[in-house]
């Protein structure tokens, strides 16, 4: 199934839309009080994103209402990891361009950029799986990694 993820400014608190294959919206991602949700377009809760932002690790929990899981990033040694799911990250994390791979080096899903617009695209292979997959992509979009430095005088 192939989604798209693209950001929103609508309305108040509104951060992504997630788009499906013909370009309808089919949830969308808003911040709420501590955390973030995954509305359908009916206004459910589908996932909760909880996340602590530390200087040397993030660490985000992703809460659906059959499981729960921790994805863990360290921006400094550039690398993630799963507790509660047997996934690991293959490709590059950071440049939002990786595979979600399963213990069996099955691909799970697959998140990149894409460069016709100023979207992303998500081909989730698991459907049991999708709104952890949709979890670990807004993970990644509100990752901000900047490589250049700027001087700014004062």
């Amino acid at each position: 199934m192939k989604l798209f993820i693209k950001r929103d400014k609508t309305v108040d608190g509104a951060m992504f839309a997630v788009l499906d294959e013909l370009g309808k919206n089919k949830y969308y991602v808003k911040s709420a009080k501590s955390h973030i949700v995954l509305c359908d377009l009916k206004g459910k809760t589908l996932l909760k994103i909880k996340r602590i932002l530390l200087p040397a690790l993030r660490t985000y929990t992703l809460v659906s209402c059959e499981r729960t899981i921790r994805f863990l990033i360290n921006p400094k040694k550039s690398y993630c990891w799963f507790y509660g799911m047997s996934w690991h990250i293959r490709g590059d994390f950071f440049a939002k361009s990786f595979d979600i791979m399963e213990a069996d080096n099955s691909v799970a899903a697959t998140f990149a950029r894409r460069f016709n617009d100023d979207g992303y695209e998500l081909i989730v292979n698991c459907e049991h799986n999708e709104l952890l997959c949709i979890g670990v992509a807004v993970c990644a979009c509100l990752e901000a990694k900047v490589d250049n430095h700027v001087l700014q005088t004062v």
